[in-house]
């Protein structure tokens, strides 16, 4: 690739106070990232369609630079908050019951939020410096968080979009969750509203009013006068009964910067947010995002997540008739977001509101991994590294500590300098050689740092910087991954067949390795035989099927999609009637209920 053809230049940030952290570096230029077009749901036909992308979102939003710079009317982020956990989706077994109960809860890991500081902060800077070059001069942004990060990502937004930018600082309160023993609950999420400019910044005062009943128990009541037309109103006087406002009743209240109408989702609040919940950790409500959305877009704007998670956001701009962009490294959250989205598309076909279509993109090849939490696992079990808690080394392996960098991404710089850094501050820990020769380590004990792939120039870079006297080597697994098994994949049987121009498609079997083999683990949890899971019938296991029919061997366009609800089983059976002879293939793809793919290609020739 020609780095001078594809570098895309960002703006420097001018805003103060500026916040400083060890490996602060902006982004002067960012290489351009192709695409691959791999997935279609809803209206292929569709001339425009909403994009989503699994993939670094540093990546991605390189990418939508070159076509999607200053067009971006809104844009909202619900990031990590280092909050210092792991999260795991819940998942349950389809269709059949037991005694009462659904078939076992099982546990899938998502993501780790855990971070150094000095790698979070980087990591938010460099892409909010993006996110200001997409936004549009009249758009919005919004970053959800919490108390973890929010004072230190507030600095660094002023930096970015200028303090002269600011908008609000929204509390959204809710009364769900734990209660410490000591000090005040925890019981909001901070919102930061900017503008790119304020002077231009759109805003739809009159989408956004709630009724003063919501606002205030009292409030009502104190419309007690009637005008001319029967609507009644109160009025507010100051100093010397100057009369200030009229306030109609009927006219609603813009809502304050402290929300208190929504409550936070659970999955006990499941039946009252019109089974909106799809069991993913730091799920939000939609009716937060509606707000959002509707204060600051109208119909056709485009809206962006580039950490949509579930898809709430773009679950949201999608029914209000917004275009969306969305993009996650969390291949569940796609497949989530995927499901969602299809389901919405379906239901809005006699609406027509918005795009019916969305096409699904690749920003690098994440096809080994899952997620960064399973590849991680996966990793430390194939090379037999022994854990350590409590340590910024993940394990140990032949004598050496062990760092296991993220796999969703290469190896950077400042990824040697934060393992140097840490190499350091623990020399405690490594012994201390008898005799060595020159040239040679002067400990007993290296450092290995595994990684899926790393800038070209690493290793020249990592002898200059590294002046500990332990001997730090890079492994990337892009380069022996053939001598790794890395996890096996589903099996299916299916028959496929033509009559004519009738295609049916049978799923006669399908089995889960990973799925079953969790299964037993969590079983052997259980004492009472009567409540462990029994997987008997495999339509259980399987969370949607897709098929398309005319697959052209690079794009997947699901004309068939069976997407059933969270008690029900596939159908198992598909009929498709093709309008004219001639030959096709037809592809497959099951997801089961942990999110892991099947996919198979079948030639059929039509008479």
């Amino acid at each position: 690739m020609n780095n001078k053809n594809n570098d895309q230049t960002i703006t420097k940030a001018k805003g103060r106070p500026m916040l400083t952290w060890v490996g602060k570096k902006p982004l002067d230029k960012i290489e351009y990232y192709p695409a691959q077009e791999k997935e279609v749901y809803g209206d292929k036909s569709s001339k425009e369609l909403n994009k989503l992308f699994w993939g670094d979102n540093l990546q991605v939003l390189a990418h939508l630079l070159k076509d999607y710079r200053g067009k971006i009317d809104l844009i909202y982020i619900d990031p990590p908050f280092d909050s210092k956990a792991e999260y795991i989706k819940k998942v349950k077994l389809r269709g059949l019951e037991l005694d009462g109960l659904q078939q076992n809860l099982l546990e899938e890991k998502q993501y780790t939020d855990i971070w150094e500081n000095d790698e979070y902060l980087q990591f938010m800077y460099e892409r909010l410096l993006i996110v200001r070059e997409l936004l549009a001069d009249t758009g919005s942004f919004y970053i959800h968080l919490d108390w973890h990060k929010s004072s230190y990502l507030r600095l660094i937004i002023d930096e970015i979009f200028g303090e002269s930018n600011f908008i609000n600082e929204i509390s959204w309160c809710y009364t769900q969750g734990g209660r410490p023993d000591v000090g005040f609950p925890n019981k909001h999420d901070t919102i930061y509203f900017y503008a790119k400019d304020k002077k231009n910044l759109f805003f739809n005062v009159g989408g956004i009013k709630i009724p003063y009943e919501l606002v205030s128990s009292k409030s009502s009541s104190s419309f007690t006068k009637v005008d001319e037309n029967g609507r009644k109103y109160k009025e507010i006087f100051g100093a010397g009964k100057k009369k200030l406002y009229r306030y109609y009743e009927d006219e609603g209240k813009i809502p304050f910067d402290w929300w208190t109408d929504i409550p936070k989702f659970t999955g006990r609040t499941a039946a009252s947010d019109k089974g909106e919940n799809e069991n993913y950790p730091t799920q939000k409500p939609e009716k937060l995002l509606e707000r959002i959305i509707k204060a600051s877009s109208k119909e056709n704007d485009i809206v962006m997540d580039c950490f949509c998670g579930s898809g709430t956001a773009l679950a949201v701009a999608q029914k209000l008739g917004r275009k969306w962009i969305g993009c996650d490294i969390n291949i569940g959250a796609i497949q989530t977001t995927t499901k969602r989205l299809a389901k919405i598309i379906e239901d809005q076909q006699k609406e027509k509101k918005g795009l019916m279509a969305f096409k699904i993109y690749n920003v690098n090849d994440y096809d080994i991994f899952k997620n960064e939490v399973e590849a991680k696992e996966i990793i430390m079990n194939m090379y037999g590294i022994e854990p350590i808690k409590r340590s910024y080394f993940d394990g140990t392996l032949d004598n050496n500590f062990v760092k296991v960098m993220p796999m969703n991404r290469v190896l950077n710089k400042l990824d040697v300098k934060e393992v140097i850094k840490n190499t350091q501050d623990s020399i405690d820990n490594f012994t201390v050689k008898t005799s060595s020769k020159a040239g040679e380590s002067t400990y007993e004990q290296g450092v290995v740092i595994i990684c899926s792939g790393a800038e070209i120039d690493i290793n020249s870079f990592l002898r200059q910087e590294n002046n500990t006297g332990v001997k730090i080597e890079v492994r990337d697994v892009l380069t022996e991954k053939k001598s790794l098994i890395f996890k096996k994949k589903p099996e299916a049987k299916i028959e496929v067949k033509a009559e004519g121009k009738k295609l049916t498609v049978t799923i006669q079997d399908f089995c889960s390795p990973i799925l079953i083999r969790k299964l037993e683990l969590e079983n052997e949890k259980i004492k009472d035989d009567k409540a462990k899971a029994k997987v008997e019938d495999f339509k259980q296991v399987i969370d949607s099927v897709a098929i398309d029919v005319d697959y052209n061997g690079e794009l997947f366009n699901a004309e068939i999609m069976d997407l059933p609800d969270k008690k029900e089983v596939i159908k198992a059976v598909y009929n498709w009637d093709y309008p004219k002879s001639g030959k096709n293939t037809v592809a497959i793809k099951i997801v089961d209920v942990l999110g892991e793919e099947y996919f198979e290609t079948f030639p059929l020739d039509i008479k």
